[in-house]
């Protein structure tokens, strides 16, 4: 396959899991409308088995896949709102605002082309790179690995547990269990009260926030159109066309 024709697969695929996603969010908010608040989380459940058909249970963490970037890392630390800030201080280089969800199957293929390059610039002080974890692509396994997200960044792993987490990602329509989730973790060497911090869903409050607060970013930059995975370069959207191409997208921030 062509270069050409690989980078309009990658565009065809992401335009289609965008409407995809776009469909869910629709049918979440008019079945939340009309049932009203009470009744949330059996909108989220119909949602899931309706539409989805997910097997909740997640996955069984056996044979973890856990292949980290060999390369030097920027210094990570994690934000008052659980924004995940790689970079060195003092960058001049372009702010690459990244925005996931870690059941978003079109995420794992960005991470498997790109994920590296973005970790390579903001090693070498080009960049600095905010990744915002949203959580709907799978109404009870996205909130619930953004939360373990957000554990494994207090735990000093977040960039760890983000590899292992897209590397051993189940079917978007298999909820990731808290139980597969501390796997993840353990295999990413998060330590401490990681655990009980995913037992506990210590973030979620924060996490549906962050995911609310994202979307309408999203749909503000893209004209109503809220997808994952997204790219901002210094508040702009990323031409598509460079997101799944690592040397596009290494011309598209640094210029060479």
């Amino acid at each position: 396959m062509s270069k050409a024709a690989r980078e309009r697969s990658a565009r065809e695929r992401l335009a289609e899991e965008r409407r995809r996603q776009q469909a869910r969010q629709k049918q979440v908010r008019l079945l939340t409308a009309v049932l009203g608040a009470v009744v949330v989380v059996a909108v989220a459940v119909v949602v899931t088995v309706v539409a989805m058909n997910s097997d909740k249970s997640g996955g069984d963490g056996k044979n973890l896949s856990a292949n980290f970037y060999k390369g030097a890392t920027a210094p990570v630390k994690v934000t008052a709102d659980g924004t995940v800030v790689m970079g060195k201080p003092g960058v001049k280089g372009p702010t690459v605002d990244l925005y996931e969800d870690f059941q978003c199957p079109i995420c794992k293929e960005f991470e498997k082309a790109s994920g590296d390059t973005v970790k390579q610039l903001a090693a070498e002080g080009k960049i600095t790179v905010n990744y915002h974890i949203l959580s709907f692509v799978n109404p009870e396994g996205s909130p619930r690995a953004a939360v373990a997200g957000w554990c494994a960044a207090d735990a000093g792993r977040f960039l760890q547990f983000h590899d292992v987490a897209y590397q051993n990602q189940p079917d978007e329509r298999k909820a990731l269990s808290v139980d597969t989730l501390k796997k993840f973790g353990a295999a990413a060497g998060a330590t401490g009260d990681f655990a009980k911090c995913v037992s506990d869903q210590k973030y979620a409050s924060q996490v549906k926030k962050n995911n609310e607060d994202g979307l309408k970013t999203l749909e503000a930059k893209y004209g109503g159109k809220a997808g994952t995975p997204s790219v901002l370069v210094n508040g702009k959207p990323l031409d598509q066309n460079a997101m799944f191409d690592p040397n596009a997208l290494q011309k598209a921030l640094t210029g060479v």
